[in-house]
């Protein structure tokens, strides 16, 4: 098994081949790792010295048997899709993909943002309100979770449109096909809008057009027997804390 430290995707490239990378910390540690992965097809496993930890399979009171079934080869392969961003203006990003969310929000906290929104050319809504989250089914534990969207299952093929703080009450996530191109053009007093691709934030200068799609590559998490994502969310989310259920 390779070892090796890097700080960026390129010295990773440089050290292959590589087995897996480990991440140790929280689900932003396993976002920031994903980055640094990106296309290199290399598994990815993250161990939770964080608190909720979603994304991780291995916490402290686990890691030594799972670190020897590792070794014995002992685990699956889970891949995660992610977003892929193109933009009709230059933007200072590292990267143009994200794991969790692609969301736009409002760069003045005393001004709201219009955001019109096209999916596969047609046109869906225009949100009016701080933001608009676009997450795919791994980041809908995340942000979008916590704004009222709902929990979609790893493998499922959508994404999901979670409105921030929508001004207007009839509107509500929107489950989409993640084979649909989402096009995005954002309207705003101060002419400018905060973008984020996971963790990394920029603020864009209209006129910008965005357009996002499912990225052509994906992410390989390494999972194990035990490891099963409603027993995740049964866990991290305390769902089935009742008595009722302890019978």
């Amino acid at each position: 098994m390779v070892s090796g430290y890097f700080s960026n995707h390129e010295e990773l490239s440089r050290l292959q081949p590589v087995d897996f990378v480990l991440s140790f910390g929280g689900d932003g540690t396993y976002i920031d790792a994903a980055n640094l992965v990106g296309d290199l097809n290399i598994p990815l496993l993250g161990v939770n010295t964080g608190r909720i930890g979603f994304l991780t399979a291995v916490n402290r009171n686990n890691y030594l048997p799972c670190f020897e079934k590792l070794l014995a080869g002992q685990y699956v392969l889970e891949n995660r899709a992610l977003l892929h961003l193109e933009s009709s203006q230059p933007l200072q990003l590292d990267s143009n993909f994200a794991l969790n969310d692609i969301t736009v929000r409002t760069s003045d906290e005393n001004s709201i943002n219009a955001i019109k929104v096209w999916v596969g050319g047609k046109p869906v809504n225009t949100y009016w309100g701080d933001g608009l989250i676009i997450a795919t089914p791994t980041g809908s534990t995340a942000y979008s979770l916590s704004c009222g969207g709902p929990i979609i299952v790893p493998d499922a093929n959508v994404n999901v449109l979670t409105p921030i703080a929508s001004h207007t009450l009839a509107v509500r996530p929107m489950v989409i096909s993640a084979n649909e191109e989402i096009r995005i053009v954002v309207e705003s007093r101060n002419n400018s809008f905060s973008l984020a691709l996971d963790s990394h934030r920029v603020v864009v200068e209209n006129p910008v057009e965005l357009r996002i799609t499912k990225e052509k590559f994906r992410i390989q998490t390494v999972l194990f027997e035990d490891t099963d994502f409603y027993r995740i969310i049964r866990e991290k989310l305390l769902w089935g804390i009742d008595k009722r259920n302890l019978v």
